[in-house]
């Protein structure tokens, strides 16, 4: 059972290939950087982010996992075996390579904040927009809707591909929060369970690590707007937040 208070964000696509875990992983390193106590959930049967986890060296900060693909042991309940650490103050969950309608109602409970990653290609962004809108009309986002926000993800700059990806996300209902290069930095930083600002003071990194700074900004600014609903009543409240501006700052 999920910390009362811990925030939940969940980083989630209908395709696969998108980049899920490489976000989801980063999103916890830089988490738990900042002091946070973090929980990865890998819902993904391929495992990804349990194995990065895995890599992770001693000197770096903790972060707990919960191994959410795994059946559950013999004479052991799912909901022991699926338990988070007490004191969480984060959890990051990465989902698995394809989602439908059915996942999406186990992965929507009690999150406050998605992240949908979207490459620039054709085929991806079809999948995305299809994704996207099935994401915003599922009963379970109706019934308790938090915001969504879109990162442009393996971005080569000022190609065909890029100018696509950039006119679709512009029609979309919800803002696009970062946009990440398709750099070796990740793969490299992905071999050793290493994040972006666990390398920060490299200088190839600056300007990933400022992206990085507007999701984490984004993510911020959105979950106080949305507490702040809350308080003042469902009247408040709404499906998605355009905070384009706020994550450009």
């Amino acid at each position: 059972m999920a910390e009362p208070n811990a925030l939940r964000i969940l980083v989630v696509n209908g395709k696969g290939g998108c980049g899920k875990t490489t976000i989801a992983t980063n999103l916890a390193a830089a988490y738990a950087r900042s002091g946070f106590s973090v929980t990865l959930t890998d819902h993904d049967a391929q495992a990804s982010s349990t194995h990065w986890l895995q890599q992770r060296a001693a000197p770096l900060p903790t972060i707990q996992l919960q191994a959410a693909h795994q059946r559950t042991a013999m004479y052991t309940t799912r909901a022991f075996q699926q338990r988070i650490a007490p004191n969480t103050q984060r959890i990051v969950i990465d989902t698995p390579s394809a989602v439908n309608d059915r996942d999406l109602d186990t992965l929507l409970r009690g999150v406050h904040v998605i992240i949908v990653p979207v490459l620039p290609s054709s085929i991806d962004i079809r999948a995305g927009a299809r994704f996207i809108a099935q994401l915003l009309a599922h009963r379970n986002f109706r019934a308790h809707p938090v915001p969504v926000g879109v990162i442009a993800n393996r971005v080569r700059d000022n190609t065909l591909t890029h100018a696509k990806l950039i006119q679709f996300l512009e029609c979309l209902d919800v803002p696009t929060v970062a946009t990440f290069r398709d750099s070796a930095l990740y793969t490299r930083l992905a071999e050793d369970g290493s994040g972006i600002f666990d390398d920060v003071a490299a200088a190839h990194t600056t300007r990933e690590a400022r992206e990085w700074h507007k999701l984490l900004r984004w993510i911020d600014t959105v979950t106080a707007a949305s507490h702040s609903a809350q308080r003042s009543g469902p009247r408040a409240a709404t499906p998605h937040l355009h905070t384009s501006e706020s994550a450009k700052a």
